[in-house]
């Protein structure tokens, strides 16, 4: 499945989501998106935009067919900012992709684009996507999970990888997840400037929106 994510940073959110957010969607509704969430960003986001637009696409084709459509309502008038990712999800290792029985019952999404240094070294940066992936089995409100490489970026950085998940709830993403030991013991340390292992040198685009019904 080819995946393109949006976040869209409003120059003043506090009146301009709904708008964004049907200009979007009324777009999707005209591509052959198998699947299109396009849903304001909850609270908490860190660096997470005002609007989280997530399409998926059985080819990169039929994406290239919707991309000048779908990027226009993106670039509205009122759209200060974009960081968005293309890439084929899970494509590099069908491990990367997991889900647990009934995770079609998850109500929140969570897309997290990040950049690893261009220095570190290959078998460094498979070991750090291996410890992203330690994650799943300890983290019951984890309903679904994905790591994927990025084909092509824009924005604030060039990402290299998006690891994205669906979650119980809200709560299931800001308790459980982000204060498990396996995240401060195993996933932290890649991220912390304070650490000597820190290979994402730059900021990361942390993002959660409700799941549409």
């Amino acid at each position: 499945m080819y995946k393109v994510t949006r976040l869209i940073h409003l120059e003043r959110p506090e009146g301009q989501v709904a708008d964004a957010v049907a200009r979007v969607r009324l777009a999707a509704d005209t591509s052959r998106a198998t699947r299109a969430l396009v849903s304001p960003t909850l609270a908490g986001a860190r660096n997470g935009g005002d609007v989280l637009v997530h399409l998926e696409f059985p080819t990169q084709d039929e994406w290239c067919v919707a991309r000048d459509i779908i990027d226009e309502a993106v670039r509205g008038d009122d759209t200060r900012h974009v960081d968005g990712v293309e890439y084929w999800g899970g494509s590099t290792d069908p491990s990367w992709t997991g889900a647990r029985p009934r995770a079609d019952e998850a109500s929140v999404y969570r897309a997290l684009l990040l950049k690893v240094d261009d220095s570190a070294a290959r078998s460094l940066v498979e070991k750090f996507e291996k410890e992203l992936l330690r994650m799943p089995p300890y983290i019951d409100s984890m309903m679904s999970w994905q790591l994927s490489r990025v084909g092509a970026s824009q924005g604030a950085s060039e990402w290299t990888h998006v690891w994205e998940q669906s979650f119980t709830d809200l709560d299931g993403l800001l308790g459980p997840y982000m204060h498990h030991p396996v995240h401060w013991g195993y996933v932290d340390r890649w991220f912390d400037p304070e650490c000597p292992d820190q290979i994402v040198k730059e900021r990361v685009c942390h993002s959660f929106c409700a799941i549409a019904p």
